[in-house]
Order: structure tokens, then C-alpha cells, then sequence
């Protein structure tokens, strides 16, 4: 069974609209569908938003459904010139970038970084390649934060230089994967560029796009 986390509604109808021999359950406000979708089995959690959410439901998940992986899926702010909005980041690698403990422990307490699973990366990519999805592999930055100033982006640069993007909830997952000892991967796709001036797309009208590329790059993962 593969298990996914979203943080939006629209993310995870978008996917069980897909799914067969649906079910739905509800543990402390996390909501859980399970059913078929591809070849796979598939449990899917709707977190809410920022890292805590998402831990609460990356663990209840695991302890109730034992999941042979975690995928988080969603949107992320791109970091990178040459990025558009609409392309496909898949994680090499998590980080939990804000989580900072240098005044005791100096330059190694900022930051934790999780590995991404390399077979899920693979099969992440050769989805997108299969949907002519842009796609890169790269870091994916996890903060409760939702940067919108200068100093922000400029001091996760500053101490992450290869992130690829920025999110909420990615790095949360990736960290109970790491407990639960279980392969992960990161999926998200950019709803706007940080460095660009001009975004053109209006968010909601991208989330509800990008959530039916998502499912649709899902199903094709799922039958892989």
C-alpha cells in the first residue's frame, strides 16, 4: 500500500476521483480514503497545512494502515531563474529548514535533511516523462513558513543553496518516514517562481489545474 499526503481538499478529490473501491475514515480531524488506483493499493491522508498537520497525519498513517512508502504531494514557491510555474519538482532530498539549533550546537543545527528514496524517484520520473510534465530533482525546503519577503528567500539560500523549492509540509512527512524506517519521496508542483516579477497564473485556477496533473501523474506512477 502506498501512502499519500496532501494538505488541500482539491489535491486529494482530484486523486480519488480516479480511485476505485473507495473508503473514507476520520481519526483526530485527519481525513483517511483508501482504495485502488493503478495497480496499487492506496491510502490517502487530507493533513491540513504546515508541519505539524503533516506529521500527525504522516504517523497516524503509518501506525494504522502500515504503508510500504509515504509520497507528499502539493504546491511549492520555486527558487530557481529557469523554473516556470507549473513544473514538477521530485525530491532527492528533504530538509527541514527552519528548524535551527546553532546557538548550541553551531553551523550543523540548522537544518535536518532527509534522503528521498531513489526507486521512487525514478518512478516519479518516469511518470512526468510519460505526461510531458517539466520536471527537476532537486531539494525540497520544508518551513512554517509562507516566504513573502526578500530576507526571507535570502536566508534559506543562504543556508540551503540547493533547494529546488520551497513548501509546508514535505520535510514533516520525510522526518516520520525516517522514524518509521520507510522509503519517501516529495512531489510538488510550482505554483509561482520567487524570483520571477510576473506569476500569470491566478492560484486558485493553477490548484485546481495542478491538482488534476497531479492525479493524473499519480495514476501513472501508481502503474508502474
Amino acid at each position: 500500500m502506498i501512502g499519500l499526503i496532501a494538505a488541500m481538499p482539491q489535491e486529494i478529490d482530484a486523486i480519488t476521483a480516479r480511485m476505485e473501491n473507495l473508503s473514507t475514515d476520520k481519526v483526530a480531524d485527519v481525513e483517511f480514503r483508501t482504495g485502488t488506483l493503478g495497480n496499487e493499493k492506496l491510502v490517502i491522508a487530507l493533513s491540513g497545512v504546515g508541519k505539524v498537520h503533516a506529521a500527525i497525519a504522516a504517523t497516524l498513517m503509518c501506525q494504522l494502515y502500515q504503508p510500504e512508502c509515504l509520497i507528499s504531494i502539493g504546491v511549492a514557491g520555486g527558487l530557481r531563474d529557469e523554473q516556470e510555474v507549473g513544473d514538477l519538482v521530485i525530491s532527492n532530498e528533504a530538509i527541514q529548514a527552519d528548524f535551527d539549533t546553532s546557538f548550541i550546537d553551531g553551523p550543523e543545527g540548522i537544518g535536518k535533511v532527509f534522503k528521498a528514496d531513489a526507486g521512487l524517484i525514478d518512478r516519479a520520473e518516469k511518470a512526468a516523462e510519460k505526461h510531458g510534465i517539466p520536471y527537476r530533482v532537486g531539494a525540497v525546503a520544508t518551513q512554517d513558513l509562507f516566504m513573502a519577503h526578500p530576507d526571507d528567500y535570502a536566508k534559506l539560500m543562504k543556508n540551503f543553496p540547493q533547494a529546488a523549492c520551497s513548501e509546508m509540509e514535505g520535510g514533516a512527512v520525510a522526518q516520520v518516514a525516517d522514524a518509521f524506517e520507510l522509503p519517501f519521496v516529495i512531489l510538488r508542483t510550482l505554483s509561482d517562481v520567487v524570483v520571477h516579477e510576473d506569476n500569470p497564473v491566478e492560484f486558485s485556477t493553477f490548484s485546481m489545474a495542478s491538482s488534476k496533473k497531479a492525479a493524473s501523474l499519480l495514476e501513472t506512477f501508481c502503474s508502474l
